[in-house]
């Protein structure tokens, strides 16, 4: 998906991100914009972070298109966490046409690559629920979900860590989506793993950009500082958070999505006056 979508629009999607980054606001909006089309906040932070080493924009608006970029990939959390299984195959097929037909032909094929990503996805989600049920007879899981309930802070290490071997925090938010809705994970352990999603999330783009210049690496660094701040502060005080997510609805799914959105809106709103404090 994110190949398809940035060979068809990667140039204008550049543009676009040097161009909206004259205040803090804008560039926040930005990073909602291009991580909904990218589907990946490590994408938007390796274009920007590129864009701070080259000097093309400021650290403190790249921070604020960083914090926008995060509330970006809830956005499609937030879509995908529905039943879209029956949109699979017709996506399949448009995407196949597309690509096939319009090979060569400019960004109707790379279109078609998009679309047959978004149906793979998809289906892999309705896979994932399926044959995620019978885990919930494991002996073996239930001993690691009984440890993982008991240690929060090992729920959170664990969550980052299979993140960022993912080099994907919607991957595993969603995963967490499948598990919770399947009775596999307690709705509860599922909120305190949707932190260590957000936290892991970062160490992709620290570790891609670590062997270039200072500039374009203190992105990332500057995003693991505001979540690592929003994880520790939200931590101890899950129990009373979950409380306020049930009375907005009661559905598995939407639970863990919503707390995902609410934590990045959250941080937004916390750190997006304080970007150039920050910076420094």
């Amino acid at each position: 998906m994110r190949v398809g979508m940035t060979r068809a629009f990667g140039a204008d999607l550049h543009k676009f991100v040097s161009a909206s980054t004259g205040n803090r606001f804008t560039a926040f909006l930005s990073g909602i914009g291009v991580t909904a089309l990218l589907q990946s906040s490590t994408a938007t932070a390796l274009i920007v972070a590129a864009f701070c080493g080259r000097g093309i924009i400021k650290l403190g608006a790249g921070l604020a298109l960083i914090l926008g970029a995060d509330v970006g990939t809830t956005l499609v959390a937030q879509a995908l966490s529905f039943d879209l299984s029956w949109l699979a195959p017709l996506l399949m097929i448009a995407g196949y046409i597309m690509f096939s037909v319009f090979r060569r032909a400019g960004k109707l094929e790379h279109i078609g690559k998009f679309l047959m990503g978004l149906a793979l996805m998809l289906f892999a989600l309705s896979w994932i629920k399926q044959s995620a049920g019978p885990l919930q007879d494991s002996d073996v899981l239930k001993v690691v979900l009984q440890s993982l309930e008991k240690d929060p802070i090992l729920a959170v290490l664990l969550t980052a860590l299979l993140t960022w071997l993912a080099h994907s925090s919607l991957a595993i938010v969603l995963l967490l989506v499948s598990f919770v809705v399947s009775g596999v994970i307690p709705v509860h352990v599922g909120l305190v793993m949707v932190l260590g999603a957000n936290l892991g999330g970062v160490f992709a783009p620290i570790f891609a950009t670590m062997k270039g210049n200072r500039e374009g690496c203190r992105i990332p660094v500057g995003n693991l500082i505001m979540r690592l701040i929003g994880v520790v502060a939200c931590l101890p005080f899950i129990d009373l958070i979950y409380g306020w997510i049930v009375d907005l609805g009661d559905d598995p799914a939407r639970i863990i999505v919503n707390f995902h959105t609410a934590f990045n809106v959250a941080l937004a709103l916390v750190f997006l006056p304080f970007t150039s404090v920050v910076a420094r």
